[in-house]
């Protein structure tokens, strides 16, 4: 990465830039101060002020110690403004706002907004659940559930696309790279970070749902040269009309420009069937999944099973000795899976050593594998939840031990340790002290490196109009917090899930509840399982009612209907969220009260 003199690959200061986390960026050409959405930006500025003049000093810290090189990275983030002029000319007035509001220098919010990376480093550990056909409690269908767990200062939106037609000529303006357009790109709903143009999930008119995972890739990597996940998952769903179509775009984008920074998993559903697409470089193999379950967390699980792959996947790993002349089919992640998620260049690739599994990924993966198994043939979008809110029942250490985790996140269980990690009554004779391994559930409540800042439950289904294609969407780590419905059918969301209002709601549930799970966990649920109740008592009225609509010809009727309830959701879980602060806050009142004597 030319911009940086040293590159971080773990968790290096990246904790630093907690805070609140606000991902917020604006252009020097803007719109008319007097436009609703950058007074809307302004105000949003004002109310988090404080803590987006905090990330900004944190993140310039983060960039001494680490010795950036700023100018470079501050010409970078100025080629990316060009683009997003472009890209994202609806969201530029807010965020001009934004910066305005909160008193923070137009340049440093643009560094922040597009450079992160350069500075602080690399993250994204996600989880993500599978279920197809027989498994799924109706008998047909896919569901794909991802916790997507890249860190607590990561804000996400739902974002929208309509249906376009595109000139012959026409760029893709992704991440790092320039790439033609296709003639017509298809509506789709789906979650990103807040300010990017790449999506992390989603589904889209024919109801294809998309995820994807990071991966240990032992292959040549392009950085920016290469294409980011989050625009493939974007080109997928903008370009399928089918999972297996998919699979075609995934293949042809990664052969032609690569893979940016890692190894990456694309899983790709329809209402009939399933597919996993792994990515190592320039290279792919693909698995069709029909009636079963899977998963995937952060190690590549393929082996030789595959249905599809690239043409040069073995000639390749021939040629760097990881396999044997003549072979017609490897052991796909034998090969190509190695040790370090995140490596900062290509030098000396070919001695990466070959791992398959990844500890922490392996844990996960058989956590998911043992839910979604229990479960087949019973599984559903509500069922699923639990799943991923999963903390352990009981876990089993390296050394044979079972501990009971009771469903409690490492940092608020008995096993964590407080006392010993903070307290220190003797002078210590060394920098180091020794403390219990953590233990990262599907949920994931990391100090920063994983913390799970969005879960998507997407559902394909044959039965129903796609209008109805579903993304169940929740904002930071799902068990301190709860679901709204997005049907592909609708034409508007609402300005605070379009932008990081409703996800700083439930990104302070998520801050003040950290390490005090235990205390506060019921008063969050006892806020948010009514609403979940109510929520899949009323989705099936709706879907018929719908369904209904378009079978008369209604179809504007029908999409207005699907706009009102999802606004209603949307509305009651930020009511929800309310009445959850407001229990927490008891609850530590509580907590620390007693009777004068």
């Amino acid at each position: 990465m030319a911009c940086i003199n040293h590159i971080l690959t773990r968790r290096s200061a990246y904790i630093a830039l907690v805070a609140c986390g606000i991902l917020i960026f604006t252009a020097t050409a803007f719109a008319s101060a007097t436009s609703a959405s950058y007074q809307a930006g302004v105000d949003f500025g004002k109310q988090y002020a404080a803590d987006i003049q905090s990330n900004i000093q944190a993140f310039n810290v983060t960039a001494q110690e680490n010795r950036v090189d700023m100018p470079s990275v501050i010409a970078k983030a100025h080629q990316y403004e060009q683009s997003y002029q472009s890209s994202l000319p609806e969201k530029l007035d807010w965020m001009h706002g934004v910066a305005d509001g909160s008193g923070v220098s137009y340049e440093s919010i643009l560094v922040f907004n597009t450079c992160d990376r350069n500075v602080t480093g690399f993250i994204g550990e996600c989880t993500t659940l599978m279920a197809q056909g027989s498994a799924i409690a109706s008998g047909k269908g896919t569901i794909i559930a991802k916790n997507r767990d890249v860190g607590f200062n990561t804000f996400t939106e739902i974002g929208m696309q309509e249906r376009a037609r595109h000139a012959e000529g026409d760029i893709y303006k992704a991440a790092y790279i320039d790439i033609p357009q296709v003639a017509d790109t298809y509506k789709f709903v789906g979650s990103r970070t807040a300010g990017r143009w790449g999506y992390a999930m989603g589904v889209n008119e024919f109801q294809v749902i998309v995820g994807d995972n990071d991966a240990n890739s032992r292959d040549t990597l392009d950085f920016e040269k290469g294409l980011h996940d989050n625009d493939v998952v974007r080109l997928v769903l903008e370009r399928a009309k089918t999972a297996r179509e998919g699979v075609s775009v995934v293949a042809g984008l990664v052969e032609k420009y690569g893979q940016a920074w890692n190894g990456i998993m694309f899983e790709i559903g329809d209402p009939k069937e399933l597919w996993v697409v792994e990515v190592t470089g320039h290279r792919w193999v693909a698995k069709r999944y029909v009636n079963t379950v899977t998963a995937r967390s952060n190690q590549y699980q393929l082996s030789d099973d595959y249905d599809l792959c690239s043409k040069d996947l073995v000639s390749f790993a021939v040629e760097q000795g990881w396999a044997k002349k003549g072979e017609k089919k490897i052991n796909f992640r034998a090969v190509y899976g190695t040790l370090e998620l995140y490596p900062s260049d290509n030098t000396d690739f070919q001695k990466r050593p070959s791992v398959e599994k990844l500890y922490n990924t392996e844990m996960r993966y058989q956590r998911a594998m043992e839910l979604l198994i229990k479960a087949k043939g019973n599984i559903d979008a509500q069922t699923i939840m639990p799943m991923m809110r999963d903390h352990y029942d009981t876990y089993k250490l390296p050394s044979g031990k079972v501990i009971d985790m009771k469903q409690v996140p490492f940092y608020s269980s008995d096993y964590v340790d407080w006392y010993n990690r903070e307290w220190m009554p003797e002078w210590p004779a060394k920098d180091t002290i020794e403390t219990p391994m953590y233990i990262r559930g599907i949920c994931s409540h990391d100090l920063g490196w994983g913390a799970t800042c969005s879960t998507a439950i997407m559902v394909a289904r044959p039965d129903v109009p796609n209008g109805l294609g579903l993304m169940l969407h929740s904002y930071m780590e799902p068990c301190t917090s709860t679901f709204v419905p997005f049907y592909v059918g609708i034409n508007q969301i609402d300005p605070r899930y379009n932008t990081p209002q409703a996800a700083a709601v439930f990104h302070s549930i998520s801050m003040q509840s950290f390490a005090g799970y235990t205390l506060y966990h019921d008063g969050i649920r006892a806020a948010f399982d009514p609403y979940e109740t109510e929520l899949f008592r009323d989705m099936p009225q709706v879907e018929r009612q719908y369904s209904k609509l378009l079978k008369n010809g209604k179809v504007l009727e029908a999409q207005q209907l699907l706009n009102d309830f999802v606004s209603q959701k949307g509305d009651k879980a930020l009511m929800a969220a309310n009445i959850a602060l407001d229990n927490m806050r008891d609850a530590g009142v509580a907590s620390n009260a007693w009777e004068a004597r």
